[in-house]
């Protein structure tokens, strides 16, 4: 009898590549600035313990069911309603935008709803524009589909949308169509960037004459800590053609894992139509129904971006004296991260290879783009650490930089 390895028996979506996930270097994490996760001293701990057993008192064993009876098989798909129902009143307080329950669908984390939203409506062949770097995952799930990616330059006024414009001239004299724009246009993944205002309105504008969808990554949105707010896509969408994702794992607690991606009913009901895991826990659902309720979201926010304010001011003012003009970023407005570029008179492969060693962890920027042109990047995420790690890790990365300076030729 013939034995067959089970690595051939795979399917051509699994034979693509390992899991993507980053593993761990040999030597412990000292100084762990690798991935973007809340930060714990900011979990409403005590509000969740408490509202979790008041919903179980309350509620009974519906908690722990599939879904609420009341609503029936519809939260299978769409998860708890009153969830949805919360956040769509969000979504009007903040972004004065009208969505129905119906427009919304609750995820397993934002990446759930990526994932939903490419296969709802990206068949294979579709060209798929997004930012030159971007989110791994969401890059992934493209590739998966069978997209073709496209990518326009990211600068300090956020994603060139008059580079989306000329390539989508360009992509439809090859005879192709653009299905979908993706893009995080507030505090962009990796490079903190933020979407200009014309630049939002020019990108709504050319999907309504181009008739594309708009994929708009909203997960850092609420995560401002400096700087005037800026009206999302969304909210200046009006063919009904955004769809955007936020998620409660980045703004209240990672092991919620729930996120949501809204639009209108019609949008909405695309990613609906592929959708096969039986929705999301009611139990936690409910709990985050509750918290919206009291009106506990909105201070909370309040509290956790100055605890990212006063870490990020640390990370700035580190980087200056002790990286100095080795390192160029831009200060952040919100969000988890600075996107470093080191100085070309550094030989930084051998310089990261040091910093492993002394148990500095980060993002290579390579993570994020398929070719970085030769510049050297890194995303250091100081969102998770204390104040004390990042003054240390930063000098400790400084004087590695120091020592790797290349001699003048």
């Amino acid at each position: 009898m013939a034995v067959t390895s089970v690595l051939a028996l795979r399917s051509t979506l699994a034979g693509d590549g390992p899991p993507l996930f980053f593993p761990d270097p040999d030597v412990p994490a000292i100084f762990n600035f690798d991935q973007g996760l809340a930060a714990p001293e900011t979990f409403p701990r005590e509000d969740l313990v408490r509202i979790a057993k008041l919903v179980l008192d309350r509620d009974g064993p519906e908690v722990l069911d599939y879904f609420d009876p009341a609503t029936g098989y519809e939260e299978l798909v769409y998860g708890y309603k009153g969830l949805r129902s919360e956040i769509a009143k969000r979504i009007q307080r903040t972004q004065k935008r009208t969505i129905d329950p119906l427009g919304i669908i609750l995820t397993s984390g934002s990446v759930q709803g990526i994932a939903l939203a490419i296969a709802g409506y990206v068949n294979a062949g579709d060209v798929v524009i997004v930012e030159a770097a971007s989110f791994p995952y969401a890059l992934r799930y493209m590739a998966m589909a069978g997209a073709e990616v496209r990518t326009v330059p990211v600068d300090d006024g956020g994603m060139d949308v008059d580079a989306v414009e000329t390539l989508l001239s360009d992509i439809a004299g090859e005879g192709k169509r653009v299905k979908m724009v993706y893009t995080i246009p507030t505090f962009q993944t990796p490079t903190g960037t933020v979407l200009s205002a014309p630049r939002r309105q020019k990108l709504v504008d050319l999907a309504a004459k181009h008739g594309f969808l708009i994929l708009e990554d909203n997960v850092y949105g609420d995560l401002r800590f400096a700087g005037e707010p800026l009206p999302t896509l969304l909210e200046l969408d009006r063919a009904g053609l955004v769809l955007q994702c936020g998620s409660f794992s980045k703004i209240v607690a990672p092991a919620l894992r729930l996120g949501w991606i809204a639009g209108t009913d019609e949008a909405i009901a695309g990613l609906a139509a592929v959708r096969q895991d039986l929705g999301v826990g009611q139990w936690l659902a409910r709990v985050m129904t509750q918290y919206l309720a009291e009106g506990l979201l909105e201070p909370h926010l309040e509290r956790a971006n100055q605890v990212y304010k006063s870490k990020a001011e640390t990370a700035v003012r580190a980087m200056r004296r002790y990286c100095g003009d080795y390192v160029s970023f831009r200060e952040p407005q919100g969000s988890f991260y600075l996107w470093v570029e080191i100085d070309e008179r550094v030989d930084w492969e051998t310089a990261a290879r040091m910093a492993e060693r002394e148990g500095i962890f980060f993002r290579p920027g390579e993570r994020f783009m398929g070719d970085t042109g030769g510049r050297q990047y890194l995303r250091l995420a100081y969102s998770h650490v204390s104040e004390d790690v990042i003054e240390q890790g930063i000098a400790t990365l400084g004087g590695i930089i120091a020592r790797c300076v290349r001699a003048a030729a």
